[in-house]
């Protein structure tokens, strides 16, 4: 199983490990039919938003 500590692997899901049709689309279509890689995305996200300079532009 993937975590997000030792993930590098843009082709696979952080989250789960599965395997994204394509690194950017496809990890949004993945969370989007992955309730729970969609929660962690999201906890992950609010953790680091104060990180991110400007915010998120997508």
């Amino acid at each position: 199983m993937a975590t997000t500590e030792s993930w590098s692997d843009p082709e696979r899901c952080p989250f789960c490990g599965a395997k994204l049709a394509s690194p950017g689309a496809g990890f949004v279509d993945h969370t989007a039919e992955s309730p729970d890689c969609e929660t962690k995305f999201e906890t992950w996200r609010d953790r680091i938003t104060d990180d991110v300079a400007g915010g998120w532009s997508g």
